[in-house]
């Protein structure tokens, strides 16, 4: 059975929840307390499909500025973008297009072909506290041509489907270049 790596990167401003999906994803938990991502935090998933088993490496990207530098590595070799934003916080959706336009461009510069990506509405059961609708999100996941996906890291809504929709694009997209 043939076994196929896939990089996938999560990015997006600080405190939207990036570390709280993969570990949501990784061992099923949800920690109230929130730490702050230096650099860069590395996992990996295994998803089992008809065509074999695909590896999906992780790379949890700290939303902080003060990194950014050290980020660039991260993004090298990229098979699929999972853009982060918080519903409860406008101004986190508000930097998800500047995000994307500078993550592309350093990410395909490297590549002739088509990144996949993800745009994820994170703490999507806060529905009293939301800021950006479900409708704006896709509507910006239109415009920017990649997937959306209502989350919630707390609840594990939507986070499996994600993490396995990052494998099979990433997966679908190499075999049609």
């Amino acid at each position: 059975m043939s076994v196929e790596l896939y990089k996938a990167i999560i990015v997006g401003p600080p405190n939207v929840g990036k570390s709280s999906l993969v570990r949501r994803y990784q061992s099923d938990e949800f920690r109230e307390t929130h730490t702050a991502t230096i650099g860069a935090s590395l996992s990996a998933a295994t998803f089992e499909f008809p065509e074999g088993r695909v590896v999906l490496t992780i790379a949890d990207i700290g939303g902080q500025e003060s990194f950014s530098g050290l980020r660039n590595q991260f993004y090298q070799g990229a098979h699929h973008l999972l853009l982060v934003y918080d519903v409860t916080e406008r101004s986190t959706f508000e930097r998800i297009t500047e995000l994307h336009e500078a993550l592309t461009k350093k990410i395909c510069i490297q590549r002739e072909d088509f990144l996949g990506g993800s745009l994820v509405a994170n703490k999507s059961d806060l529905i009293d506290e939301a800021q950006v609708t479900e409708q704006e999100g896709k509507l910006l996941a239109d415009l920017l041509t990649l997937k959306f996906f209502s989350t919630s890291a707390k609840t594990g809504m939507n986070v499996s489907e994600l993490f396995h929709y990052a494998a099979a694009e990433s997966k679908r997209l190499r075999h049609i270049t």
